[in-house]
């Protein structure tokens, strides 16, 4: 009970509670977003027979945007993401290999 009270009582605790439903909201517009991406990407690909690099650049690091968020939601890390981090870098697109 005392800690039920001393968390109702703490602005950490009410702070945190607003940036989680930001990135709540954010992070549902990012996995849509990234929705669209696959299927462009799979669109691309079908057609082109490789992968778009811009593309991949951009749903690379939106990705680990989300996994970061992610992160911070589920209490595993207390850094918050972009915009109070540096927005993360792209991996390094693989080398396509000839099917």
């Amino acid at each position: 009970m005392q800690a039920l009270l001393k968390n109702l009582t703490s602005e950490y605790f009410w702070i945190r509670l607003f940036f989680m439903l930001v990135y709540l909201i954010l992070v549902e517009v990012a996995v849509s977003v990234l929705t669209l991406f696959i299927l462009l990407q799979f669109i691309y690909r079908l057609f082109v027979g490789q992968s778009q690099a811009d593309l991949f650049r951009v749903s690379s690091s939106l990705s680990k945007f989300v996994l970061a968020a992610y992160r911070f939601l589920t209490y595993q890390s207390e850094t918050k993401p972009f915009p109070f981090s540096d927005w993360p870098a792209a991996d390094a697109m693989p080398e396509e290999e000839d099917e």
